[in-house]
């Protein structure tokens, strides 16, 4: 990545481009692509890239540019440095419209299954999998024993034979029209939505009943900087979206509940401390927060501990060290250690993990059960310290250190 002076914002700004929604991380336009007027096109603002959810145009800052007056990145680059050293807007353009297929733009899903159904499919498909050496492994190192991988039934990712599988699904009664992940190939044989990207290992996610409703995959190899993905089947004729439902371990009603990002997290979490979790896909996913708090409150749950990760605390100064690209950004300086420089892309992150803290703790007032913020791992300023990030990464640590 080169030494930008501009980010996707300016592009956008340069282009002219119709905001549709703002938040502190991304911005939804209209499609100069494929002509959307409803913000199907999504400007990432920490990554600087961009994707439109109809069409699928995708690329960094400079594509976006480029693609729209057919130039290379090179000149892209310095077209819209002059552009914004003048103060002026980009000339007007007209890009070549893309064509979506009526069957592209208009798949049918199946409705989602009920819970039951759900989990009898999930229940023997997790059955006819295995957990691969190198996973075991992985799993081992972060804490969980091996009794505890099994009885969470942790399984590798199948790499071939996707209809096979399905076929036996079907064959032994279960149902898999409704099931996030499976979905009707153009032949009318069911399949289930795996690729060789999506390689890793399945995590069972399971409701306040214990009953297996979806499945997350660790990723072998993240990209998108995404190291989990749903198990879904949302963009496939008959297929099924997620639905990114909350997964507990523990139990159903404890007196205290303890709420943290990620199903891994808090099978870990559960595994070193006994105490119960309720895990959310990530701290602003939260859609299906209050009706599981609510189902807890009524089995008995009088008091809810906030548990994100630490990031929620992260001091948003530059040091260098946010990632690999830093030496790019403009705010970079060798001198950091003697200069207070305010990182913008680790002050956005610690508004947005903070957005879901209070999201969650207005939930909880809405429903009248107490709560308070877990913290951990504190400076003298109050702030993060940055060694123990997430709660299974501190309960790990007491444990080694006992």
């Amino acid at each position: 990545m080169q030494d930008f002076p501009f980010n996707i914002r300016d592009i956008a700004a340069l282009l002219n481009l119709h905001v549709r929604h703002k938040s502190a991380a991304s911005w939804d336009v209209n499609c100069p692509f494929c002509g959307d007027r409803k913000g199907k096109l999504n400007l990432n603002l920490v990554k600087n890239v961009f994707k439109c959810n109809r069409c699928g145009e995708s690329g960094g800052m400079l594509a976006l540019y480029g693609k729209i007056y057919g130039v290379d990145n090179q000149t892209a680059c310095k077209e819209i440095k002059d552009a914004l050293g003048r103060n002026e807007k980009a000339l007007d353009y007209h890009v070549q419209r893309k064509e979506i297929a009526p069957k592209e733009s208009e798949i049918e899903n199946a409705p989602p299954a009920s819970d039951e159904v759900r989990n009898k499919t999930y229940t023997m498909f997790f059955s006819m999998l295995v957990l691969a050496e190198t996973h075991k492994q992985s799993l081992l190192k972060r804490g969980f024993t091996e009794e505890q991988i099994e009885m969470n039934g942790y399984k590798s990712t199948p790499v071939f034979g996707f209809r096979r599988i399905t076929k036996k699904l079907i064959e032994a009664g279960c149902t898999v029209k409704g099931v996030p992940g499976f979905y009707q190939e153009k032949d009318g044989e069911w399949s289930i939505h795996f690729n060789p990207k999506s390689a890793g290992f399945l995590i069972p996610i399971r409701n306040i009943d214990g009953l297996i409703v979806g499945a997350q995959i660790r990723l072998d190899h993240p990209y998108d900087g995404r190291k989990y993905i749903w198990l879904s089947s949302t963009n496939y004729h008959m297929g099924t979206s997620s639905g990114s439902p909350v997964h507990l371990v523990g139990e159903p009603g404890a007196k205290t509940v303890f709420i943290t990002e990620g199903p891994l997290k808090g099978d870990l979490s559960y595994a070193l401390s006994g105490r119960t979790f309720g895990c959310v896909p990530g701290a602003n996913q939260y859609a299906n927060l209050p009706l599981f708090l609510q189902a807890m409150k009524k089995l008995g749950t009088e008091f809810v501990y906030e548990a994100y990760d630490m990031d929620k605390l992260l001091k948003p100064v530059c040091r260098g060290d946010y990632n690999e690209k830093c030496v790019y950004c403009l705010n970079y300086r060798k001198d950091w250690k003697n200069t207070i420089i305010i990182c913008e892309k680790k002050q956005i992150k610690r508004q947005n993990i903070q957005r879901g803290c209070n999201k969650l703790a207005g939930i909880c007032k809405d429903l009248g059960l107490p709560g308070k913020m877990l913290t951990w791992d504190l400076d003298e300023d109050g702030d993060w310290a940055e060694h123990v990030k997430g709660v299974d990464d501190y309960l790990y640590d007491l444990e080694q250190n006992k």
